[in-house]
């Protein structure tokens, strides 16, 4: 009878141990997101079940890294309240008359980290870079669709003729194989 009662103190006493230790150590009334501080800092603490593989989107190929980049990135479009699909850094989109060509002009005051300012050059880069063969990015097939994208996997056309172009700092165009 006794081990069955330390086996049940036990089992109520180790889930208020493991919530005593996720404190911060101070009160909620001295707490910096209490006063509003931590929002002023911009300060986010993440907890991931693993070392943080990779957060280049060439070569990430697991959830750990997909779910940092969808966290510190974005891009033309992002995913809203409901999963529903909103504006990111593209603003607006126009569509060709045939569907094929897609024309998004890309806000202004995006910037990267370092405070340099997101282009319409900085998409053609890393799509080119994702479809380069010598890339190696296990994902570069989620590109199919988009012109000569297939054959520049394959090693048939050169990078430069993926069917995406900066137009300006601010315009990108991408042109698909056929109509969606």
């Amino acid at each position: 009878m006794k081990i069955k009662k330390s086996s049940v103190t036990l089992l109520v006493a180790l889930p208020l141990l493991l919530l005593a230790a996720c404190g911060n150590g101070s009160s909620s009334s001295n707490s910096a997101a209490t006063k509003g501080n931590l929002a002023d800092k911009q300060v986010v603490n993440w907890t991931e079940t693993a070392e943080l593989p990779s957060l280049d989107p060439s070569l990430a190929t697991d959830q750990i890294s997909f779910d940092a980049m969808n966290n510190v990135g974005e891009g033309l479009y992002r995913l809203g309240k409901n999963n529903k699909v909103l504006p990111g850094i593209a603003k607006k989109t126009a569509i060709s008359k045939d569907g094929k060509t897609y024309t998004f002009t890309l806000r202004k005051n995006a910037k990267w980290s370092n405070g340099d300012k997101v282009t319409a050059k900085d998409f053609v880069y890393s799509w080119q870079r994702i479809n380069n063969p010598k890339t190696g990015s296990q994902y570069a097939y989620l590109y199919s669709g988009i012109k000569n994208a297939d054959q520049i996997q394959a090693g048939k056309k050169p990078v430069s003729s993926l069917g995406i172009k900066a137009d300006g700092n601010y315009k990108l165009t991408v042109t698909l194989e056929k109509a969606i």
